[in-house]
């Protein structure tokens, strides 16, 4: 090649040099873009004691403690954690709620009544019935490390409300 070339061509070369980077760009942004309307990423914090509206329904207050439990593995201990829910016009459903730590390693732990061993009571919800119109409570046990001591948020979503979810603290 001869520097004839380069001087023929050099708009071409700085229309590709700055066209690649830029359709790149455009194209990782639109696809970005959606990613978090199915996922809860918009937490609405709400301190202990205290409700809100989501989802239809108002969420709260929520409470925690720990429990003595005679069947957990050792160097593990039980969070028991209630929360509040009024649906309003309309039932809500989501799933059981996640505890997440909020501070230190942030670490989160799934509903574990079924890991406990618990015998089956139709009456206790760990998660939201879309059948049921009318004020109830959610009661969550938690499966944590012995060296887990808190602060907690509980954390629940509602596909209908996403990126949106609800982070109600609890101390206990």
């Amino acid at each position: 090649m001869t520097h004839g070339w380069w001087r023929r061509n050099a708009a071409a070369l700085a229309a590709v040099v700055v066209l690649v980077p830029v359709t790149v760009g455009v194209i990782a942004a639109n696809e970005w873009s959606d990613w978090d309307l199915g996922h809860p990423t918009k937490a609405t914090t709400v301190d202990a004691g205290d409700s809100t509206i989501y989802g239809g329904a108002t969420i709260g207050p929520a409470s925690a403690e720990f429990t003595d439990d005679a069947g957990i593995p050792p160097g593990t201990r039980v969070v028991h954690a209630t929360v509040l829910i009024t649906p309003a016009d309309e039932p809500i459903s989501c799933l059981s709620p996640l505890l997440r730590e909020t501070g230190g390693a942030q670490r989160q732990w799934d509903e574990a009544s079924f890991e406990l061993d618990r015998d089956y009571d139709p009456s206790l919800k760990t998660s939201c019935d879309s059948e049921l119109p009318i004020r109830y409570s959610l009661t969550l046990d938690y499966l944590v490390p012995a060296d887990a001591t808190g602060p907690f948020a509980l954390e629940l979503s509602t596909g209908d409300a996403l990126p949106q979810f609800v982070r109600l603290v609890v101390e206990p």
